[in-house]
């Protein structure tokens, strides 16, 4: 005796390269793993919505994480130029500022594509500290930030040979009061 279930002749049922479809019922295995899957899903969706947890807060708080890391860098770093008076930084600070900086402020410091870096006037402040920020960390519409190719020591050479550089009192390229030379 056979277990089979005979299958009714269906006239709209097509038939092609000899096989043709039948009209079983779907396998609980089958049923079983579906009804599983949304069951999973809706726990799942529950957890994630319920647990806190998001992309959003992890990435929060890696940036916070970065930031920390950045602010204790900060710290570190020094806020007035040791290398001040001494006539060997200066001297190699030349040579950094002659082959790096030159090109957008030209030699003399009078400023070209960059600033001056002679005249009075500093748009992000005269101090070292803001000096080796703007050199380090660069400044929108031109300055790019020079720490990852210098280091902090070249940097800082090349602020005491700007430093040393004669000063001007005319509004240099740059300065709000300037005044390009008529041909």
């Amino acid at each position: 005796m056979s277990t089979e279930v005979p299958e009714y002749e269906r006239n709209d049922a097509a038939i092609r390269d000899g096989i043709d479809e039948e009209d079983n019922k779907i396998p609980l295995w089958f049923n079983l793993g579906f009804y599983g899957m949304i069951v999973v899903g809706i726990v799942y969706l529950v957890y994630y919505t319920q647990s806190g947890w998001s992309s959003a807060g992890q990435y929060e708080a890696e940036v916070a994480v970065a930031e920390a890391l950045a602010e204790e860098v900060r710290a570190s770093l020094p806020t007035t130029n040791v290398f001040a008076g001494n006539s060997e930084a200066i001297a190699q600070g030349q040579e950094v500022y002659t082959t790096t900086c030159a090109v957008c402020h030209k030699p003399d410091g009078s400023g070209m594509v960059g600033p001056s870096l002679v005249d009075p006037y500093w748009k992000y402040g005269d101090s070292d500290e803001a000096k080796f920020a703007s050199v380090a960390e660069g400044r929108p519409l031109g300055m790019p930030p020079w720490l990852a190719v210098l280091g902090n020591e070249k940097i800082w050479k090349a602020l005491a040979y700007v430093d040393s550089l004669p000063r001007s009192d005319a509004p240099g390229v740059g300065s709000p009061d300037y005044q390009p030379p008529q041909p």
